[in-house]
Protein backbone atom coordinates (compact mmCIF):
# COMPACT_ATOMS: atom_id res chain seq x y z
CA UNK A 1 0.00 0.00 0.00
CA UNK A 2 1.49 3.35 -1.19
CA UNK A 3 2.09 5.79 1.99
CA UNK A 4 -0.54 8.45 2.74
CA UNK A 5 0.01 12.16 1.33
CA UNK A 6 -1.02 15.23 2.17
CA UNK A 7 -4.11 16.29 -0.06
CA UNK A 8 -3.84 19.62 -2.04
CA UNK A 9 -7.03 20.72 -0.44
CA UNK A 10 -8.38 23.59 1.48
CA UNK A 11 -8.04 21.88 4.93
CA UNK A 12 -4.26 22.25 4.28
CA UNK A 13 -4.10 25.77 3.80
CA UNK A 14 -1.34 27.54 6.46
CA UNK A 15 -3.75 28.83 8.92
CA UNK A 16 -4.93 25.24 9.53
CA UNK A 17 -4.28 24.09 13.24
CA UNK A 18 -4.43 20.21 11.43
CA UNK A 19 -2.44 18.22 9.16
CA UNK A 20 -4.96 15.60 6.82
CA UNK A 21 -4.21 12.67 5.31
CA UNK A 22 -5.99 10.61 2.28
CA UNK A 23 -5.08 7.02 1.70
CA UNK A 24 -5.43 6.65 -2.11
CA UNK A 25 -8.29 4.24 -3.27
CA UNK A 26 -10.11 4.50 0.58
CA UNK A 27 -12.34 6.65 1.02
CA UNK A 28 -12.33 9.73 3.79
CA UNK A 29 -9.57 11.35 5.52
CA UNK A 30 -7.36 11.19 8.73
CA UNK A 31 -6.62 14.32 10.40
CA UNK A 32 -4.00 15.48 12.95
CA UNK A 33 -4.26 18.42 15.05
CA UNK A 34 -0.76 19.50 15.46
CA UNK A 35 -1.24 23.42 16.80
CA UNK A 36 0.63 22.38 20.03
CA UNK A 37 3.99 20.85 18.31
CA UNK A 38 3.60 22.93 15.08
CA UNK A 39 3.84 27.03 14.31
CA UNK A 40 1.31 27.95 12.78
CA UNK A 41 0.83 31.70 15.06
CA UNK A 42 2.04 33.65 11.61
CA UNK A 43 -0.99 32.94 9.48
CA UNK A 44 -3.65 31.97 12.37
CA UNK A 45 -6.83 33.97 11.71
CA UNK A 46 -8.56 33.35 14.73
CA UNK A 47 -10.02 35.76 17.32
CA UNK A 48 -11.35 34.85 20.70
CA UNK A 49 -13.69 37.38 22.54
CA UNK A 50 -13.99 36.34 26.31
CA UNK A 51 -16.98 36.31 28.68
CA UNK A 52 -16.21 39.88 29.97
CA UNK A 53 -15.60 41.38 26.35
CA UNK A 54 -11.91 41.26 25.93
CA UNK A 55 -10.58 40.31 22.84
CA UNK A 56 -7.80 37.62 22.62
CA UNK A 57 -5.71 37.66 19.51
CA UNK A 58 -3.49 34.71 20.51
CA UNK A 59 -4.40 31.25 22.55
CA UNK A 60 -1.37 30.93 24.07
CA UNK A 61 -0.37 34.96 24.89
CA UNK A 62 -1.74 36.56 27.97
CA UNK A 63 -2.37 39.57 26.27
CA UNK A 64 -5.97 41.01 25.84
CA UNK A 65 -8.00 44.45 25.07
CA UNK A 66 -10.52 45.07 26.28
CA UNK A 67 -13.42 45.95 23.47
CA UNK A 68 -16.16 46.41 25.74
CA UNK A 69 -14.52 49.97 26.95
CA UNK A 70 -14.71 50.73 24.12
CA UNK A 71 -18.45 50.09 23.27
CA UNK A 72 -19.17 51.46 26.10
CA UNK A 73 -17.49 54.49 25.02
CA UNK A 74 -19.37 55.44 22.38
CA UNK A 75 -16.52 54.19 19.29
CA UNK A 76 -17.25 53.68 15.57
CA UNK A 77 -16.80 50.71 13.57
CA UNK A 78 -13.96 52.44 11.96
CA UNK A 79 -12.13 52.99 15.23
CA UNK A 80 -13.12 49.57 16.83
CA UNK A 81 -11.86 47.62 13.60
CA UNK A 82 -8.55 50.35 14.32
CA UNK A 83 -8.09 48.47 18.01
CA UNK A 84 -8.61 44.82 16.81
CA UNK A 85 -6.01 45.69 13.79
CA UNK A 86 -3.87 47.21 16.15
CA UNK A 87 -4.33 44.16 18.54
CA UNK A 88 -3.67 41.95 15.74
CA UNK A 89 -0.43 43.59 14.11
CA UNK A 90 1.07 43.40 18.11
CA UNK A 91 0.48 39.38 18.04
CA UNK A 92 3.65 37.43 18.82
CA UNK A 93 4.63 34.57 16.15
CA UNK A 94 5.70 30.88 17.57
CA UNK A 95 2.58 30.73 19.86
CA UNK A 96 3.29 33.62 21.67
CA UNK A 97 7.18 33.07 22.31
CA UNK A 98 6.39 29.60 23.81
CA UNK A 99 9.18 27.86 21.97
CA UNK A 100 9.14 24.27 23.84
CA UNK A 101 5.70 24.13 24.45
CA UNK A 102 5.49 20.49 22.13
CA UNK A 103 7.66 19.31 25.33
CA UNK A 104 5.37 20.80 28.04
CA UNK A 105 3.57 18.15 30.28
CA UNK A 106 0.56 20.33 30.63
CA UNK A 107 -0.98 22.32 27.75
CA UNK A 108 -2.15 25.70 27.54
CA UNK A 109 -5.59 24.97 25.83
CA UNK A 110 -6.19 21.86 28.37
CA UNK A 111 -6.02 23.47 31.54
CA UNK A 112 -7.72 26.79 30.18
CA UNK A 113 -10.32 26.74 32.29
CA UNK A 114 -9.02 25.41 35.68
CA UNK A 115 -8.51 28.47 37.91
CA UNK A 116 -9.13 32.31 38.40
CA UNK A 117 -6.39 34.00 38.30
CA UNK A 118 -5.44 37.72 40.16
CA UNK A 119 -4.06 39.88 37.81
CA UNK A 120 -2.44 43.16 38.13
CA UNK A 121 -4.44 45.24 35.42
CA UNK A 122 -7.70 43.32 35.70
CA UNK A 123 -10.19 44.67 33.15
CA UNK A 124 -12.77 47.02 35.89
CA UNK A 125 -16.94 45.77 35.78
CA UNK A 126 -19.57 47.78 36.94
CA UNK A 127 -20.74 46.94 40.86
CA UNK A 128 -23.06 44.39 41.90
CA UNK A 129 -25.19 44.84 44.32
CA UNK A 130 -25.87 40.98 45.59
CA UNK A 131 -25.65 37.36 44.25
CA UNK A 132 -26.51 33.70 45.97
CA UNK A 133 -26.97 36.24 48.73
CA UNK A 134 -23.33 37.27 49.31
CA UNK A 135 -22.39 41.11 48.55
CA UNK A 136 -19.94 41.34 45.78
CA UNK A 137 -18.44 44.76 44.41
CA UNK A 138 -16.34 45.14 41.44
CA UNK A 139 -15.82 41.85 40.01
CA UNK A 140 -12.69 41.71 37.98
CA UNK A 141 -11.38 38.55 36.77
CA UNK A 142 -9.85 36.66 33.95
CA UNK A 143 -9.85 32.84 33.21
CA UNK A 144 -6.96 31.06 31.90
CA UNK A 145 -3.65 29.48 33.19
CA UNK A 146 -0.46 30.03 31.31
CA UNK A 147 1.58 26.91 30.59
CA UNK A 148 4.03 27.84 33.61
CA UNK A 149 1.24 27.72 35.83
CA UNK A 150 -0.05 24.63 34.39
CA UNK A 151 3.97 22.95 35.03
CA UNK A 152 4.19 24.68 38.32
CA UNK A 153 0.29 23.47 39.62
CA UNK A 154 1.16 19.62 37.91
CA UNK A 155 -0.90 17.04 40.10
CA UNK A 156 -1.97 19.49 42.14
CA UNK A 157 -5.62 19.48 40.92
CA UNK A 158 -8.74 18.75 42.32
CA UNK A 159 -11.64 17.70 40.38
CA UNK A 160 -14.05 20.91 39.43
CA UNK A 161 -17.10 20.78 41.45
CA UNK A 162 -20.67 21.75 39.95
CA UNK A 163 -20.97 25.52 39.02
CA UNK A 164 -23.47 25.61 41.13
CA UNK A 165 -21.77 24.93 44.16
CA UNK A 166 -18.83 27.33 43.21
CA UNK A 167 -19.03 30.90 44.83
CA UNK A 168 -17.45 34.34 44.53
CA UNK A 169 -16.44 35.84 47.34
CA UNK A 170 -15.07 39.49 48.25
CA UNK A 171 -15.67 43.00 48.77
CA UNK A 172 -13.81 45.07 46.31
CA UNK A 173 -11.42 44.09 44.74
CA UNK A 174 -9.88 41.97 42.90
CA UNK A 175 -12.00 39.06 42.94
CA UNK A 176 -11.59 35.82 44.74
CA UNK A 177 -12.04 32.44 43.64
CA UNK A 178 -11.88 28.88 45.57
CA UNK A 179 -14.08 25.81 44.90
CA UNK A 180 -16.32 24.21 47.52
CA UNK A 181 -14.29 21.25 47.42
CA UNK A 182 -14.26 19.42 51.47
CA UNK A 183 -11.23 18.21 52.40
CA UNK A 184 -11.24 16.48 56.05
CA UNK A 185 -7.45 16.64 56.43
CA UNK A 186 -7.04 20.36 57.14
CA UNK A 187 -3.30 20.33 57.52
CA UNK A 188 -1.12 22.12 55.04
CA UNK A 189 -0.18 19.80 51.70
CA UNK A 190 3.74 19.35 51.12
CA UNK A 191 5.03 22.00 49.15
CA UNK A 192 6.18 19.88 46.39
CA UNK A 193 3.50 17.40 45.15
CA UNK A 194 5.07 15.93 42.52
CA UNK A 195 8.99 15.03 41.69
CA UNK A 196 9.94 17.87 39.54
CA UNK A 197 11.19 16.43 35.70
CA UNK A 198 14.65 18.25 35.02
CA UNK A 199 14.83 21.77 33.90
CA UNK A 200 15.37 22.19 29.78
CA UNK A 201 18.07 24.91 28.23
CA UNK A 202 18.56 25.80 24.93
CA UNK A 203 21.10 28.28 23.83
CA UNK A 204 24.69 28.32 22.13
CA UNK A 205 26.50 29.10 25.40
CA UNK A 206 26.38 26.79 28.26
CA UNK A 207 26.12 27.90 31.75
CA UNK A 208 29.17 28.89 33.31
CA UNK A 209 31.22 26.45 36.01
CA UNK A 210 32.25 29.55 37.93
CA UNK A 211 30.98 32.36 39.99
CA UNK A 212 31.01 35.17 37.79
CA UNK A 213 30.29 37.43 40.65
CA UNK A 214 33.44 37.30 42.64
CA UNK A 215 36.92 37.47 41.08
CA UNK A 216 40.27 35.39 41.12
CA UNK A 217 40.87 36.70 44.45
CA UNK A 218 37.38 35.76 46.21
CA UNK A 219 36.14 39.78 45.91
CA UNK A 220 32.79 40.33 45.24
CA UNK A 221 32.94 42.19 41.67
CA UNK A 222 29.56 43.44 39.58
CA UNK A 223 29.92 41.81 36.32
CA UNK A 224 30.21 43.93 33.32
CA UNK A 225 27.97 43.57 30.57
CA UNK A 226 28.36 46.70 28.52
CA UNK A 227 29.42 45.04 25.56
CA UNK A 228 26.15 42.48 25.86
CA UNK A 229 23.83 43.31 22.73
CA UNK A 230 20.49 44.38 24.20
CA UNK A 231 18.00 41.60 23.95
CA UNK A 232 14.25 40.53 24.69
CA UNK A 233 14.30 39.43 28.44
CA UNK A 234 11.44 37.49 30.39
CA UNK A 235 11.74 35.65 33.02
CA UNK A 236 8.77 34.33 35.48
CA UNK A 237 9.54 33.03 39.27
CA UNK A 238 6.84 31.85 41.70
CA UNK A 239 5.96 31.63 45.41
CA UNK A 240 3.63 29.50 47.71
CA UNK A 241 2.05 30.70 51.31
CA UNK A 242 0.57 28.25 53.18
CA UNK A 243 -1.49 30.27 55.42
CA UNK A 244 -3.62 27.69 57.11
CA UNK A 245 -7.77 27.21 57.43
CA UNK A 246 -8.12 30.33 60.08
CA UNK A 247 -5.81 32.90 57.65
CA UNK A 248 -7.25 31.76 54.39
CA UNK A 249 -10.86 32.42 55.66
CA UNK A 250 -10.05 35.55 56.74
CA UNK A 251 -7.81 36.65 53.50
CA UNK A 252 -10.45 34.95 50.94
CA UNK A 253 -13.03 36.84 52.64
CA UNK A 254 -11.46 39.85 52.72
CA UNK A 255 -11.81 40.02 56.64
CA UNK A 256 -8.50 41.13 57.43
CA UNK A 257 -8.27 44.63 59.66
CA UNK A 258 -5.40 45.53 57.53
CA UNK A 259 -7.23 45.28 54.85
CA UNK A 260 -7.35 43.54 51.31
CA UNK A 261 -4.00 41.08 51.83
CA UNK A 262 -4.13 39.99 47.93
CA UNK A 263 -3.76 43.64 46.88
CA UNK A 264 -1.39 44.67 48.98
CA UNK A 265 0.72 41.81 48.08
CA UNK A 266 0.31 42.10 44.46
CA UNK A 267 1.33 45.98 44.78
CA UNK A 268 4.19 44.68 46.37
CA UNK A 269 5.53 42.26 44.27
CA UNK A 270 4.97 45.07 41.28
CA UNK A 271 7.35 47.49 43.49
CA UNK A 272 9.90 44.85 44.42
CA UNK A 273 10.68 43.89 41.01
CA UNK A 274 10.98 47.94 40.59
CA UNK A 275 13.79 47.76 43.38
CA UNK A 276 15.25 44.97 42.79
CA UNK A 277 19.09 46.76 41.96
CA UNK A 278 18.95 48.44 45.49
CA UNK A 279 17.88 45.17 47.45
CA UNK A 280 20.72 42.80 45.73
CA UNK A 281 24.01 44.22 46.10
CA UNK A 282 25.65 43.44 42.72
CA UNK A 283 22.46 43.01 40.36
CA UNK A 284 22.21 45.51 37.18
CA UNK A 285 19.53 48.09 37.50
CA UNK A 286 17.09 47.18 34.60
CA UNK A 287 14.32 49.30 32.90
CA UNK A 288 11.52 47.00 33.01
CA UNK A 289 8.67 47.00 30.47
CA UNK A 290 6.28 45.62 32.33
CA UNK A 291 5.67 43.59 35.70
CA UNK A 292 2.79 41.29 36.51
CA UNK A 293 1.87 39.31 39.64
CA UNK A 294 -0.72 36.82 39.68
CA UNK A 295 -2.24 35.57 43.01
CA UNK A 296 -4.17 32.29 43.44
CA UNK A 297 -6.50 31.16 46.25
CA UNK A 298 -5.89 27.50 46.61
CA UNK A 299 -8.32 26.34 49.37
CA UNK A 300 -7.03 22.99 49.43
CA UNK A 301 -4.11 23.63 50.76
CA UNK A 302 -5.69 26.83 52.68
CA UNK A 303 -2.25 28.65 50.64
CA UNK A 304 -1.67 31.41 48.05
CA UNK A 305 -0.10 30.97 44.86
CA UNK A 306 2.32 33.64 43.74
CA UNK A 307 3.36 34.20 39.80
CA UNK A 308 5.76 36.90 39.02
CA UNK A 309 6.16 37.68 35.39
CA UNK A 310 9.14 40.77 34.41
CA UNK A 311 9.49 41.77 30.94
CA UNK A 312 12.45 44.35 29.91
CA UNK A 313 15.13 44.49 26.58
CA UNK A 314 18.93 45.07 27.78
CA UNK A 315 22.11 43.59 28.23
CA UNK A 316 20.83 41.28 31.59
CA UNK A 317 18.37 39.28 32.35
CA UNK A 318 15.36 39.91 34.36
CA UNK A 319 15.19 36.61 36.62
CA UNK A 320 16.50 38.90 39.66
CA UNK A 321 13.37 41.00 39.15
CA UNK A 322 10.84 37.90 38.86
CA UNK A 323 12.23 35.98 41.77
CA UNK A 324 12.92 39.45 43.61
CA UNK A 325 8.49 39.94 43.20
CA UNK A 326 7.73 36.66 44.27
CA UNK A 327 9.70 37.16 47.15
CA UNK A 328 8.19 40.33 48.57
CA UNK A 329 4.88 39.46 47.85
CA UNK A 330 4.83 36.50 49.88
CA UNK A 331 6.57 38.23 52.75
CA UNK A 332 3.74 40.65 52.49
CA UNK A 333 0.81 38.08 52.59
CA UNK A 334 3.20 37.13 55.98
CA UNK A 335 2.82 40.97 57.43
CA UNK A 336 -0.75 41.19 56.66
CA UNK A 337 -1.86 37.85 58.56
CA UNK A 338 0.90 37.43 61.08
CA UNK A 339 -1.69 39.00 63.62
CA UNK A 340 -4.21 35.85 62.96
CA UNK A 341 -1.07 33.63 62.78
CA UNK A 342 2.44 32.88 62.77
CA UNK A 343 2.34 29.64 61.87
CA UNK A 344 2.61 30.62 57.75
CA UNK A 345 5.30 28.67 55.73
CA UNK A 346 6.69 30.29 52.83
CA UNK A 347 8.08 28.67 50.35
CA UNK A 348 8.67 27.21 46.55
CA UNK A 349 9.99 30.62 45.80
CA UNK A 350 11.77 29.44 42.30
CA UNK A 351 12.58 30.67 38.45
CA UNK A 352 10.14 28.92 36.14
CA UNK A 353 11.38 30.16 33.08
CA UNK A 354 13.75 32.66 31.41
CA UNK A 355 13.95 33.37 28.10
CA UNK A 356 16.66 35.84 26.27
CA UNK A 357 20.34 35.93 26.07
CA UNK A 358 23.12 34.39 25.56
CA UNK A 359 23.25 31.25 27.68
CA UNK A 360 19.35 30.74 25.98
CA UNK A 361 16.78 30.03 27.49
CA UNK A 362 15.47 28.14 30.86
CA UNK A 363 12.06 26.26 30.88
CA UNK A 364 11.07 24.37 34.56
CA UNK A 365 9.01 21.34 33.28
Amino acid sequence: MPPPSPPSSPTALAASTAKTFKIPGFRGQVSFITSMSEHFCGTCNRLRITADGNLKVCLFGNSEVSLRDHLRAGDSEEQLLRVIGAAVGRKKPQHAGMFNISRMKNRPMILIEFSLLLQDSPPALPAVSSWDSLSIQGLRHRVGVSSQEAALWKGCWVPQPPPLTRRWLGCGSPQRHYSSHSDSDTSPKCLSPVPQAPATHSGWLPTSDELTHVDSEGRAVMVDVGSKPDTARVAVASAVVLLGPVAFKLVQENRLKKGDALVVAQLAGVQAAKLTSQLIPLCHQVALSHVQVRLELDSTRHAVAIQASCQARGPTGVEMEALTSAAVAALTLYDMCKAVSRDIVLGEIKLISKTGGQRGDFHRT
